[in-house]
């Protein structure tokens, strides 16, 4: 064996040394739980029984259909999802690694026949490739190294059925209990072995992977959605409980698989790198630029109403909407749907820190895919106001939005433009089913704008003012 060989083989020794004392402190920590099975434990909240219901509904809620559908519970504990799981599913594996928690689940569920039970780690879950319609997790992998995440995502992929789903839900970058120490069951004796990973790591773990099955076929996961757990932002102010479902689709064309040791290292260093220089960047951001540009056109908007912000930030990172400020103005409800991780995660940082429950925020990887999500929800906004709408939507999209507003509800879109042409803009809009009531040249606010908030925030010196042509306008739905 040559020297290069015989240090490969001690390296993954010792990885697999460290993995096993992560995982003995890692049982260690949980079972001091383990004589105590209730829902504080699985919480690990003083405070849980105030939340559990709520929490349990804000989670099932969004959940598909799953009637005649088979379902993997992991990471089960005393069963407070599986009950309601498998009253509608056809069948339900729920699995622990305490056993207590798996015999405390047996007898609250004794009722339901449709259930078995497995006592196990969830990163050693042995189960039949595509035998599951849905693989659900309830605060698992920030329990995981970077190295067993990855390895559980490559596994749900294996276990899902085509257009199977994954539920994932964890907490971000804090413990559920947000800072306070009064509510936790945290000690410093014993640490919680968590990582508290930013949500956009999940994102970009899902959105990444590209796994080749037995019968060499690639996949990845179609991303639907992310966003709070309403409970956690109404009762604890904490907008860091964040969700995400994924279906499994087939890959798209010319797609490569994903090795594990890429993801890894994405996941241990490059996004987690990135997400640190972008909090460095937008985390103390004072105001939004746009915000002298759009208030003289909104001064008028009535108070109470329902807003839908949408802001892509394709053209730059700076160029998008303070939901705070309209929520605060109008005493709005604001809905804010992000396109890139990264920005999201910044989003809920400043939600986290100013704590106005009237603002949220989501993740869709595109617009379409966040009208989707109100349509499910039959939700109906008063007022659409996004930055870059026409410039980053195909037209069936911007044709949709309308669907997610009420009659009578206000457009406003705040567009960078190669010609200021209203005749050429008017005609677009009337093909995509809008009338243009106002149009507005914004070319030098927009750049005096960008250019202040640049000399107001002087660690942001060296980023680039936008000087293309703007343009704001106030549309309304011909439909």
């Amino acid at each position: 064996m040559s020297i290069d060989q015989q240090s490969s083989v001690e390296d993954q020794n010792l990885e697999r040394e460290m993995v096993n004392v992560r995982r003995a402190n890692f049982k260690s920590f949980w079972d001091k739980y383990s004589d105590k099975p209730d829902t504080n434990s699985m919480m690990l909240n003083h405070s849980a029984e105030e939340l559990e219901a709520s929490d349990r509904a804000d989670i099932l809620a969004s959940l598909p259909q799953l009637h005649n559908k088979d379902v993997v519970d992991i990471g089960a504990g005393i069963g407070r999802f599986t009950t309601v799981l498998a009253e509608t599913a056809r069948w339900v594996l729920s699995t622990d690694f305490i056993d207590s928690f798996i015999k405390k689940n047996q007898q609250r569920n004794a009722h339901l026949g449709n259930i078995n039970y497995r006592v196990g780690d969830a990163v050693g879950l042995q189960m039949d490739s595509n035998s599951v319609d849905l693989v659900f997790t309830n605060w698992l992998m920030m329990y995981l190294s970077d190295e067993e995440t990855v390895e559980f995502i490559f596994n749900c992929m294996r276990w899902l059925r085509e257009s199977g789903i994954v539920h994932l839900r964890e907490s971000c970058s804090e413990p559920s209990t947000g800072r306070s120490k009064a509510k936790s069951m945290h000690d410093t004796a014993n640490a919680n072995p968590t990582h508290y990973r930013f949500s956009s790591l999940y994102i970009n773990l899902l959105r990444a992977i590209r796994y080749r099955d037995v019968d060499n076929k690639l996949w990845r996961f179609n991303v639907q959605w992310s966003c709070s757990v309403p409970t956690y932002i109404k009762r604890s102010n904490n907008w860091r409980q964040v969700h995400w479902l994924a279906e499994k689709v087939q890959a798209e064309d010319g797609a490569k698989e994903t090795s594990f040791n890429e993801l890894v290292e994405l996941l241990k260093t490059t996004w987690q790198q990135g997400q640190e220089a972008w909090d460095a960047k937008l985390d103390d951001e004072k105001y939004v630029w746009s915000e002298k540009i759009f208030s003289s056109a909104i001064a008028s908007l009535p108070s109470n109403s329902t807003f839908f912000l949408y802001t892509p930030r394709t053209i730059s990172p700076f160029c998008h909407i303070n939901a705070h400020s309209l929520a605060e103005t109008f005493n709005a409800n604001v809905w804010n749907t992000e396109i890139v991780p990264e920005y999201y995660r910044t989003s809920l940082t400043k939600s986290n820190n100013l704590k106005d429950q009237r603002v949220r925020f989501g993740w869709n990887e595109t617009l379409a895919s966040s009208v989707k999500y109100w349509q499910q929800k039959e939700a109906l906004f008063d007022v659409f106001i996004a930055t870059e709408f026409l410039s980053t939507s195909d037209d069936n999209t911007i044709r949709q939005v309308p669907q997610i507003t009420s009659s009578g509800a206000k457009f406003f879109t705040l567009e960078p433009v190669d010609e200021v042409n209203e005749d050429a803009m008017k005609e677009r809009l009337q093909k995509l089913g809008f009338t243009l009531e106002s149009f507005t040249d914004v070319t030098d606010q927009a750049v005096a704008a960008q250019e202040q908030y640049f000399k107001d925030h002087e660690h942001l010196s060296n980023e680039k003012v936008i000087r293309k042509n703007w343009v704001l306008l106030e549309l309304s739905a011909t439909n």
